[in-house]
C-alpha cells in the first residue's frame, strides 16, 4: 500500500505569504495595501461595504475579520475560509498556484523576472456550456456548509444552455443569514476528467438572462443587483427583459455587459450606498459597450408612495415604506404590481432626472399623512389635496418642512427630483433646480482659493462637476454662478426667486466634507489623480482644477480588450511602437523611484508615421486630442506640462517651435520646473509650476539641426534631456518593423488611427490602478532592473551621461514589462525590454560615443577650426628655420610660402615623426580656437588625446625659439600652444573619463 504524500503546508504557506498579492487576486477579493497590512472586503459577509474590518498581516499571514470574529494564522487557512472548503483543499490549490510539490524544501516565490517568464499553464478549464448528461450529477448541497439549498439560479447562454449555477444557502456560515456559491463544471487538462466544482467561471462572467435577451431582441432591459431582484423586476416590468450580473455590488467590473450593446437599458439599484455605487459602475459599463440609452429608477419614489387598490384598480397612497437595501423583490413583496409601476411612470417620478413631479388629482392618487420622520420629497406645488382620508388612514396633514443642503432645520431639501425650498408659511414647496449635490467645501493646499464642489446631471444625463469659487458667490449677486451652472446644463426654475434661493442654498452649506483643489494630475499623497477622479486613497478627496478641454481628451472609450486587440497587439515586433507605448506607462513610475523628467525625440523624413507613433502612445491615456504640438510659447508648454504631471506629454512637429527658444524649453521640461516670475513689488511670485513627466517629441530634424537654423548651439544637457532616436526602423517600412496582417505601412497606420479613435484611455486606468496597489513594493525591484538594463547595453567605462540616458531607456523597458505582466498590454513578456534595447542602440549609434558628449563636442569644435584654417591662418616655417632651434637662433618664416592673412600662428612638419605642429599664438588660441569654451578643459582634452606638446613648467604652453615673436623676448623664447596633427586621430570614445 502506497503511503499518501503529506501535504506541504509549511512550504505552501511560505510561498503564499511571499506572493500574498497574487493569492488575493486569484481569490477574486477586493483588497488594498496599508503599510504591512492588506485590508479586504469579506465576500462571506454581505454587509461588508468598506475597508478596515478585515485585515491580513503581510509579514506573518495572521488574519482576522473584527466584525464577524473569524480569524486564522496563515494564508492557507485564509483561502480555506474564502473558498468555503477544507484547509487540505486550500493547500492543494495554493500548491498548484505556486508550483510547490510535496517534499520541496524552498519553492521559488520571487516575483516574475523582468522581462522573461514562463507562462503558467492552467491545470483545468471550465466546460461551457454544461453537457446535458452532467446535469443529473449536480451536487445536492454545499460541502461542509451549515445551510440548506433554498434556491438555485441557472445562468444560460443565448441558446438556453447552462453555463453556471448560483446556489443560495440558508442560514449562512459564521452567523450570516444566507450565503451564495457558484457551481460549475471543470475539466482536468491532463486527465480529461470532468467534475462539478463550487467555483465560478472565469471573467468576464455572463449575465443572468442571456437566453431571454436573445428571444426578445427589441425589448428594453432592466438590470438589477441580484437574481431574486431580477425575477421580481420581470413581473413588475413585463415589457422589459430582466437581467443581473453575478456576485453583487462589488463585482460589476467582472461582468460581460457586451450583450446589452444597442439596447435601451434601465438600472434598478438597491436602496443603499453600495447599490448606488454599483449602479454608477453599471451605467459606465453600459456606455462603454454602446448601449442605446441608459436610465435609472428613482428608488426614492417608493418612499413617497405605497401600493393600494380601489375597486380592484391599482392606486398610489401618498406614504411609502422603503428601507435601506430594498430592491425590486421587496417592492413585489409589499404589493407593488406592474399597474402601480405604470402609475409612477405616468406621474413623472419613476426615473432619476425626470421632470419635477406634479401629480394630478385623480382617483389613482390617494393622499395620506407623511410620517414624522419621512425622508421623502416635499409635496410639489400644484399637487391636489382631496381632503379625504384613505380607508384606515389619518387625514392628510401639511408636509414636513424639507431638509437638505442647509442642514437640520433648513428650508432646503435635496431629492432625486431636485432642490426644493419651503417655509412653514408657504402653501407648497418651491422647485429651485434639478438635483444639485454639494460634495465638499474646497481649497488649495495652501488653504486659499476656497469654493464649493457641486455635482449634477445635464439634460442628456451626463454628470457634471464644477468647483464654484467662493468669490463668485459674492460678485454681482452671484450672477456668474447662475450663468456658469446653466451653461453646464443645470435646469433652474423660472423667475428670480428660484435663482435667489439657489444662491442661498449654496451659501448656507455647512457640511464638514473637504476636498483639495490641485492644478496638476498625477501622484498626491499616495493617490493618483486623473481628470475623472482619483485612484487610491488620500487624506482628502482631490479635485482636478483644469479646463474642460483636458477632461475631454483624457476620456475612455471601448474596453481594455478592444484596445489590446485593435492597437496594442500591432506594437509587438515593432520596436518604435512598443517603445512609445511603454514611455506612456513609464511616466507614473518617476515619482515611485524619484526619477527625473525627460523625453525622447523621434526624427526623420516626412510620411514615416511619426505622428501616428505619438497618437498610439497617447491612446494609453485618452483620445487622439491628447496629442499636443510644439506650436506654442514656452509659457503655454509650461502650463500643459504642469497639468500632465506623472503622465505622458506627446508633442508633435518640433519645427513649429521657435528655434530660438526650443532649447531652453527642452531644459525646462527636463528640469520639471517653470519660470520664476517677478511680482509688482520686485519679489518673486509664488506657485511656480512643477511637474514630473516623460515627453515624446517628433519632427523631421534633430534638436541640434532645428536650433542651428537660429544659429543656436545645442548643449549636451539638452541632448540628455531629450534623447533623439531615428524614426525609421531600418526595414524599408518607415516606422514599422513588422506589418502583421496589413499589406503596407500605410494600411497599418490607417488601422491604428481608426483603432485609437474608437478605443482609448482604458490602459492608463488599468495600469495606474494596479500601480497604486503595488507602489510600496516596486521601488527596489525597479532600481534593480534599471541596473540590469544598463549593464546589458553599456560598457563598464561608459561616461555618466551615457548611463543617465540608458537609465531613462531602462525605465521605459521596466514600465512596459510591468504593464505586460499585469495584463494591460496583452504583449508577451520581453517585448518592451527588447524594444527599448533596440531604440537605445540606435540612439547610441547616432551619438557616436559612450563618453562625455561635452568633451567630444569641444574636441570637435577645436578640430573644425584647424580643418578650416590650417593653410589660411598658419604661416609655414621652413625646415631651415626649424634647424635654428638647435643653435638657439630665431629665424624668419619661409619667404617662398604663401602670404598669411589674419595669422593665428605657425605650422611646421616634423621630419622625423611626420607630425604637423601648429604653434598657436596665445591670444588667438584663447579667443578664437577656444571661443566659448573652457581653455583649461580644452588643453586637458588635447593632452589626453596626445595632441598638445608642452614645456615642463610652462603650464599647457610650449616655449619655442623659431617664431618671429621670439626675437622680441628677453629670453629669446616665445610661448605658444603647440597643437599637433594627432588631433585628427582623436575620437570621443578615446577620451571617455580621461579628462575628468
Amino acid at each position: 500500500m502506497t503511503t499518501p504524500k503529506r501535504l506541504p503546508f509549511a512550504e505552501v504557506n511560505r510561498a503564499a505569504l511571499a506572493g500574498l498579492a497574487r493569492v488575493l487576486d486569484w481569490a477574486g477579493v477586493h483588497w488594498q495595501q496599508h503599510g504591512h497590512e492588506c485590508q479586504m472586503l469579506n465576500p462571506q459577509r454581505s454587509n461588508d461595504d468598506g475597508f478596515g474590518s478585515f485585515s491580513i498581516n503581510a509579514n506573518s499571514g495572521v488574519w482576522a475579520d473584527f466584525a464577524s470574529g473569524d480569524k486564522g494564522g496563515d494564508v492557507v487557512s485564509l483561502v480555506a475560509y474564502l473558498k468555503g472548503y477544507g484547509q487540505g483543499e486550500a493547500c492543494k490549490d495554493l500548491a498548484r498556484l505556486f508550483g510547490v510539490m510535496a517534499g520541496d524544501a524552498s519553492p521559488a516565490v520571487a516575483a516574475a523576472p523582468l522581462p522573461a517568464a514562463t507562462p503558467k499553464v492552467a491545470d483545468s478549464v471550465p466546460v461551457l456550456p454544461i453537457p446535458a448528461e452532467l446535469l443529473g450529477a449536480m451536487p445536492k448541497g454545499k460541502y461542509r456548509h451549515p445551510g440548506k439549498v433554498v434556491q438555485v439560479w441557472r445562468y444560460n447562454d443565448a441558446a438556453g444552455l447552462p453555463l453556471v449555477f448560483l446556489v443560495r444557502l440558508e442560514p449562512g456560515a459564521n452567523g450570516r443569514s444566507k450565503d451564495y456559491y457558484p457551481l460549475s463544471v471543470w475539466q482536468d487538462v491532463a486527465s480529461g476528467k470532468r467534475e462539478w466544482r463550487w467555483k465560478n467561471v472565469p471573467t468576464p462572467r455572463p449575465l443572468y438572462g442571456l437566453d431571454r435577451l436573445a428571444a426578445h431582441p427589441d425589448a428594453p432591459v432592466v438590470i438589477c443587483e441580484g437574481e431574486k431582484a431580477a425575477d421580481a423586476a420581470a413581473k413588475l416590468l413585463p415589457e422589459h427583459v430582466a437581467v443581473c450580473w453575478m456576485n453583487g455590488a462589488e463585482a460589476v467590473a467582472k461582468a460581460d455587459f457586451a450583450p446589452l450593446a444597442g439596447r435601451h437599458c434601465l438600472i434598478w439599484p438597491d436602496n443603499d450606498a453600495p447599490g448606488q455605487a454599483a449602479a454608477d459602475a453599471v451605467a459606465a459599463a453600459l456606455v462603454k459597450v454602446g448601449a442605446a440609452a441608459v436610465d435609472l429608477v428613482n428608488v426614492a419614489s417608493f418612499a413617497g408612495f405605497s401600493a393600494g387598490a380601489q375597486d380592484g384598480v391599482p392606486v398610489l397612497i401618498e406614504v411609502g415604506e422603503w428601507q435601506d437595501g430594498d430592491d425590486a423583490a421587496d417592492a413585489l413583496a409589499r404589493g407593488w404590481t406592474a399597474g402601480h409601476i405604470a402609475l409612477l411612470q405616468t406621474a413623472g417620478v419613476w426615473l432619476v432626472g425626470g421632470a419635477a413631479p406634479a401629480l394630478p388629482a385623480a382617483a389613482n392618487v390617494v393622499p395620506d399623512a407623511l410620517p414624522p420622520d419621512s425622508k421623502d420629497s416635499a409635496v410639489p406645488a400644484g399637487q391636489a389635496d382631496t381632503g379625504q382620508p384613505a380607508t384606515g388612514k389619518a387625514k392628510k396633514t401639511a408636509p414636513k418642512r424639507p431638509q437638505g443642503g442647509g442642514g437640520v432645520g433648513s428650508p432646503f431639501r435635496v431629492t432625486d427630483s431636485g432642490v426644493w425650498f419651503q417655509t412653514e408659511d408657504m402653501d407648497g414647496p418651491l422647485w429651485i433646480c434639478r438635483k444639485l449635490d454639494i460634495i465638499a467645501r474646497t481649497r488649495d493646499k495652501g488653504g486659499d482659493n476656497w469654493g464649493l464642489l457641486v455635482r449634477f446631471a445635464d439634460p442628456d444625463g451626463t454628470v457634471k462637476e464644477w468647483n464654484i469659487p467662493a468669490e463668485l458667490l459674492a460678485a454681482s449677486e452671484g450672477a456668474e454662478v447662475v450663468k456658469g451652472l446653466m451653461s453646464r446644463g443645470l435646469l433652474i426654475g423660472a423667475g428670480p426667486k428660484a435663482k435667489q434661493r439657489l444662491l442661498e442654498y449654496l451659501c448656507r452649506y455647512d457640511g464638514s466634507e473637504r476636498a483639495t483643489i490641485v492644478s496638476r494630475l498625477g501622484w498626491h499623497d499616495g493617490a493618483f489623480l486623473l481628470p475623472d477622479g482619483q485612484l487610491g486613497d488620500s487624506a482628502e478627496s482631490l479635485v482636478f482644477q483644469a479646463s474642460g478641454k483636458q477632461r475631454e481628451v483624457m476620456q475612455c472609450a471601448g474596453t481594455l480588450q478592444d484596445w489590446q486587440q485593435q492597437v496594442a497587439r500591432y506594437c509587438v515586433g515593432n520596436s518604435r511602437l512598443a517603445f512609445a507605448v511603454s514611455v506612456a506607462f513609464a511616466g507614473p513610475l518617476l515619482d515611485v523611484i524619484g526619477g527625473e523628467s525627460g523625453g525622447f525625440h523621434f526624427y526623420g523624413d516626412s510620411s514615416q508615421g511619426k505622428t501616428t507613433l505619438l497618437q498610439v502612445a497617447a491612446s494609453v491615456y485618452g483620445t487622439p486630442g491628447f496629442l499636443q504640438t510644439w506650436r506654442a510659447t514656452d509659457n503655454a508648454i509650461e502650463a500643459i506640462a504642469a497639468a500632465y504631471s506623472d503622465c505622458l506629454l506627446p508633442l508633435d512637429e518640433i519645427h513649429q517651435c521657435d528655434p530660438r527658444i526650443v532649447g531652453e524649453t527642452v531644459y525646462m521640461l527636463g528640469n520639471g520646473r517653470g519660470k520664476t516670475r517677478a511680482n509688482d513689488r520686485g519679489g518673486s511670485r509664488g506657485n511656480v509650476a512643477e511637474w514630473r513627466l516623460l515627453f515624446l517629441s517628433s519632427g523631421e530634424k534633430t534638436l541640434a539641426a532645428h536650433m542651428a537654423e537660429a544659429r543656436k548651439e545645442m548643449k549636451a544637457g539638452m541632448e540628455i534631456r531629450m534623447l533623439a532616436v531615428q524614426a525609421d526602423a531600418g526595414q524599408s517600412l518607415g516606422l514599422f518593423d513588422d506589418l502583421h496582417d496589413k499589406g503596407s505601412g500605410k494600411a497599418l497606420a490607417d488601422h491604428l488611427k481608426a483603432g485609437i479613435a474608437k478605443f482609448h484611455g482604458t490602459a492608463a486606468r488599468a495600469y495606474i490602478g494596479r500601480l497604486v496597489l503595488e507602489r510600496g513594493q516596486l521601488g527596489a525591484v525597479i532600481r534593480q532592473q534599471l541596473t540590469r538594463f544598463c549593464d546589458e547595453v553599456l560598457p563598464g567605462d561608459a561616461h555618466g551621461q551615457a548611463h543617465r540616458a540608458a537609465s531613462r531607456f531602462a525605465l521605459v523597458a521596466v514600465a512596459g514589462e510591468l504593464a505586460s505582466m499585469w495584463g494591460v498590454t496583452g504583449w508577451p513578456q520581453g517585448a518592451a525590454w527588447s524594444a527599448a534595447k533596440v531604440c537605445f542602440a540606435d540612439w547610441l549609434k547616432a551619438r557616436g560615443t559612450t563618453g562625455n558628449k561635452e568633451d567630444a563636442d569641444m574636441l570637435a569644435k577645436v578640430r573644425l577650426f584647424f580643418e578650416q584654417n590650417g593653410e589660411a591662418r598658419f604661416t609655414r616655417l621652413s625646415v631651415e628655420t626649424v634647424l635654428h632651434e638647435e643653435d638657439g637662433q630665431a629665424a624668419d618664416p619661409d619667404d617662398h610660402a604663401p602670404k598669411t592673412i589674419n595669422r593665428c600662428g605657425y605650422r611646421v612638419k616634423d621630419k622625423v615623426s611626420g607630425l604637423i605642429k601648429f604653434y598657436v599664438l596665445a591670444e588667438s588660441f584663447r579667443n578664437e580656437v577656444c571661443a566659448g569654451l573652457d581653455v583649461g578643459r580644452v588643453c586637458k582634452l588635447l593632452q589626453a588625446a596626445g595632441a598638445l606638446e608642452v614645456t615642463k613648467g610652462a603650464g599647457y604652453m610650449l616655449q619655442v625659439r623659431t617664431t618671429p615673436e621670439a626675437k622680441y623676448s628677453k629670453s629669446g623664447r616665445a610661448k605658444v600652444y603647440c597643437v599637433t596633427s594627432n588631433l585628427f586621430d582623436a575620437g570621443g570614445d578615446d577620451l571617455a573619463g580621461e579628462a575628468a
